[in-house]
């Protein structure tokens, strides 16, 4: 009988085989990490996260209101692809939770009909993000195949010396149940994600100065 973890576990490899697959943003002068949810339909146009209306956000904030036209996934991609060595951008480094989008509107029908019984209970992890224990079982197994794949990613960067920003409440969840942690870590909490422009909104304007702040002295 298949061992129904390795069953789901299979289905993740799977679509990241159909190119759903978006990787993590990073070198080995990344110094200040933004940990963000998970690729939708502009990261798997341009492979690269937050390549969309939430990397806007990100690039106005963080460089100014003339960059708001690039978002953050794709310049940094740019600057390390074309090997542009901009100071500004090398030491930032970007994370999915998870490398393949939660939201079944960001696949081909193919794949929405192949999976048809994976998906709902995906987007019930993505959206249910204050539950720990599901009354679904495969929702828990997901649940611990997302915090496995974060946790092994999270220990590459155990030894080094980096400020982590978790942005949003999915990717707080994840980064709690992922449970590595290092002396060496300055960790921003309470950062909200950047959709919608909410970094924008006043009642987040401390945390992200504080994130402005932090980048600064890096």
């Amino acid at each position: 009988m298949t061992d129904p973890k390795q069953h789901l576990r299979s289905i993740f490899n799977d679509l990241a085989r159909q190119n759903y697959f978006v990787p993590d943003l990073l070198t080995e002068e990344s110094r200040f990490l933004f940990l963000l949810e998970s690729p939708h339909i502009e990261e798997l146009k341009h492979g690269a996260p937050v390549s969309g209306q939430s990397g806007s956000t990100m690039s106005r904030h963080l460089y100014g209101d003339k960059f708001a036209q690039y978002p953050l996934g794709r310049m940094l991609k740019r600057n390390r692809d074309a090997q542009l060595n901009r100071p500004a951008l090398n030491k930032v480094g970007l994370l999915n939770v998870c490398n393949i989008p939660l939201q079944a509107r960001a696949y081909r029908l193919e794949a929405r009909t192949q999976y048809r019984d994976f998906f709902p209970v995906l987007e019930s992890v993505r959206t249910q993000n204050h539950i720990i224990a599901y009354p679904d079982q495969a929702a828990n197994l997901i649940q611990e195949i997302i915090a496995d794949s974060l946790r092994r990613k999270l220990l590459n960067w155990q030894g080094r010396q980096v400020v982590l920003v978790p942005c949003g409440r999915f990717a707080q969840k994840f980064l709690r149940l992922a449970d590595v942690h290092s002396p060496q870590w300055q960790i921003i909490a309470n950062v909200p994600h950047p959709s919608r422009d909410s970094w924008s909104e006043p009642r987040y304007a401390a945390v992200v100065r504080q994130v402005q702040d932090a980048l600064q002295q890096i």
